[in-house]
């Protein structure tokens, strides 16, 4: 009912606009009219008179509707909100959000625990301890790279000595080249060594 007192009270406001304007039309009209016209003259103010009736009714009709809306709008429930208007939503529904939510914290959650336990026991576990034969193993390739680190220090100090013995023979002949020693004087020299 509400509704309808409005309707009724909103039309009635279109007529009473339509009313004046036709009113002002003819009151223009009028005037343009000269006074030498008595008939047109006459005419048009009966046509003005008639018009200021209607808008007067109007008037009072108007006043009656706007009772009945005030009246209609003090029944409760007679007033509502009317519905919003449905806006289109860009991007996804609220849907995914929910489901996404819930997909992490029921299974992404879970798994990321298991893997950083996983992550703190291995850690816990990695100091392993080496078996005794492979100990023993690396002992004696650590004595053997001992011995062959002394015998070719050995051999360096009998290369530099060599070196040494051969550049003084070298000086003391004289600044030419060393000339060779025979095969039996070496062999003599060699014999007279014990």
């Amino acid at each position: 009912m509400l509704e309808a007192a409005r309707a009724q009270r909103s039309e009635l406001r279109n007529q009473l606009e339509n009313a004046e304007e036709r009113r002002s039309d003819l009151a223009q009209e009028l005037s343009q009219t000269s006074s030498g016209d008595g008939a047109t003259r006459a005419g048009l103010e009966a046509r003005i008179r008639e018009t200021d009736a209607r808008i007067l009714d109007l008037d009072k009709q108007l006043a009656v509707a706007d009772q009945q809306v005030a009246q209609a709008a003090a029944v409760p429930g007679a007033t509502y909100e009317p519905p919003r208007p449905i806006v289109p939503r860009n991007g996804p529904p609220e849907e995914f959000f929910v489901l996404g939510g819930v997909f992490i914290i029921f299974v992404m959650m879970p798994m990321a625990i298991a893997f950083s336990r996983r992550l703190w026991k291995r850690a816990a576990i990695v100091s392993h301890e080496m078996p005794a034969e492979m100990t023993d193993r690396l002992n004696r390739m650590e004595q053997a790279i001992d011995a062959v680190a002394v015998e070719l220090e050995r051999v360096g100090e009998g290369q530099r000595y060599v070196t040494r013995v051969f550049t003084e023979q070298q000086r003391a002949l004289g600044a030419g080249a060393a000339e060779p020693l025979e095969v039996r004087q070496r062999e003599a020299i060699q014999q007279s060594r014990p």
